[in-house]
């Protein structure tokens, strides 16, 4: 699978980079996964753009929920 960064995904998305960062955190997104090794305070982030395509896929098809702001 090919991996992208948290900015191409948030670009693909029209979410921040931050937003992505803390959905994939609380896992509620589905197009990879956030990683933080025991003793630390930052997260690894790992993303697949070949979930993102089906993720968008899904939005657009009705399958899948978008996330939205509940502010």
């Amino acid at each position: 699978m090919t991996r992208i960064t948290t900015k191409q995904a948030a670009d693909r998305l029209n979410m921040t980079q931050l937003t992505v960062q803390v959905l994939l955190q609380q896992q509620r997104l589905p197009i990879g996964y956030a990683i933080k090794n025991p003793g630390s305070t930052k997260y690894h982030y790992i993303i697949y753009s070949e979930l993102l395509d089906g993720y968008i896929k899904g939005i657009e098809a009705g399958e899948t929920c978008k996330i939205t702001n509940s502010n």
